[in-house]
Formats: C-alpha cells, sequence, structure tokens
C-alpha cells in the first residue's frame, strides 16, 4: 500500500482531513465524507485504490464530521424506527465544502481539476444530494446511500443535476432483502434514481453498480470501485 506518494493531516475549519496524492494529484479531486467510527474502512479504501488505480493522477481527501446523522443528512427525517435523529445539517457540510475545504485543497493541488464527492451509507445519499444542490462539483460517487430517507424520492423527481456531470451508484444485492419496510425501499429508489439520471441530458454518464452482500460488506472496496470508474472517465476525456 505504497502508491499514494503522500498523505498529510490537515484541520481545515474544525474539520480533520488526511490528504491523499496519488501520482501528481491533478486530474481530479475527490472529497470523502467519513468519521472515527468507520473503522478499517479508509484503510481497506486505500489498499484497493492502489490495486484499482495504479498510474492515476488524483488527490482523494477524507473529511471527517463529528456527527454522522447531523452532518450528512441534507434535512429532518425520521430513521426506521420512527425517531427523528435526522437533524438535518448538511447543509452546513456542503457550505463548509464549498467556502472553507476547497479553497484549501484547490490552493495546494489545482485550480482546475474537477471535483468530486464520495460517500457510503448516509455519506453516500449527503454526496448525491450536494451534486444536485451545488454549482461547484462535477459529479458524485454514491455507494449504499441512503435512498430509502423520506422526501428522497419526491427530491429527485423535481431536482435536475448540473451539467456535463458524471455518477456513479452502487448498492448491494441483499440490503433490499430486509425486514424493514422503510430500509426495504432502497433498491427500487437506486432503481428509479439510475432511471432519472439516465434520462437527463446534464449527467454526461452514470451507471449503477450491483455488488454482493449487505450493507455493510467491503465499503472500502466499493468505494474504490466507483473512484476508479470515475478517474477511468475522466480519462477518456
Amino acid at each position: 500500500m505504497a502508491y499514494f506518494l503522500n498523505m498529510e493531516r490537515k484541520t481545515i475549519t474544525g474539520k480533520m482531513c488526511h490528504i491523499y496524492t496519488f501520482g501528481t494529484g491533478k486530474d481530479a479531486i475527490i472529497l470523502w465524507g467519513t468519521y472515527s467510527f468507520t473503522g478499517k474502512e479508509e484503510e481497506s479504501l486505500l489498499i484497493s485504490l492502489d490495486r484499482l488505480c495504479k498510474d492515476k493522477n488524483f488527490t482523494l481527501v477524507a473529511y471527517y464530521v463529528n456527527d454522522w446523522n447531523a452532518e450528512f443528512s441534507p434535512w429532518e427525517a425520521e430513521d426506521s424506527n420512527g425517531e427523528k435523529i435526522f437533524t438535518g445539517k448538511g447543509k452546513n457540510t456542503l457550505r463548509w465544502i464549498e467556502e472553507d475545504c476547497l479553497p484549501c485543497i484547490r490552493y495546494k493541488i489545482s485550480e482546475t481539476a474537477p471535483v468530486y464527492l464520495a460517500g457510503y451509507s448516509l455519506s453516500g445519499l449527503f454526496s448525491l444530494w450536494a451534486l444536485y444542490e451545488s454549482q461547484l462539483l462535477d459529479g458524485c460517487i454514491c455507494c449504499s446511500g441512503s435512498l430509502w430517507m423520506n422526501g428522497w424520492k419526491e427530491y429527485m423527481e423535481e431536482k435536475s443535476a448540473p451539467e456535463n456531470t458524471y455518477v456513479y451508484l452502487s448498492l448491494g444485492g441483499k440490503e433490499e432483502q430486509t425486514k424493514d419496510l422503510k430500509m426495504a425501499k432502497v433498491g427500487d429508489r437506486f432503481r428509479e434514481q439510475e432511471k432519472i439520471l439516465k434520462a437527463v441530458p446534464n449527467v454526461k454518464e452514470s451507471i449503477l453498480e450491483w455488488n454482493k452482500g449487505g450493507h455493510f460488506a467491503d465499503s472500502g472496496k466499493r468505494l474504490a470501485k466507483g473512484i476508479s470508474w470515475l478517474i477511468t472517465k475522466i480519462n477518456e476525456i
């Protein structure tokens, strides 16, 4: 696991970031939202990237939030048990990305490189939502995103993604096979999301990839597959 040439820890306006430079780092900037309780997900992601993205040039910024349910939720919503644990502070996280994180990373890496958000589970939902909301992003990677959340179906039917964007979606084949009726909607939501993206001229390319296993299987590897797909598409331009 030595392909990335440099790793820097940097606090940007209250949020810890791990900045990994692959190759020159200048072809793309990928911002991955995570937090400290994801265990070995970061290590798994890096190992998989080392295998899948040899000789590619991009910068991966792992940014850490303190409150997962608050800082990655786009609006207030209930969980599958009916508890309102999602407090809708995703707007603050997006503002931090646009006003604090991106200027700092661009100054360090490149003023012109395209920028993509990546996330898993609720962070995946946030990445997809942020793409719709921001004019500064060029695409996103949404792996096992919480598209079952109340309000998402209506939101994705009303919104349109920015022009010339790339969207990578992925889901585990067993994720919709649950007794939780709310979370069981996730498979259909992903299928609907893919159809919408395919029908929108603004989206340059999108894909929905199905993986083996449930929600907690190989999250680092799934994220790496998304990044690999995205970097490959960029290099084809």
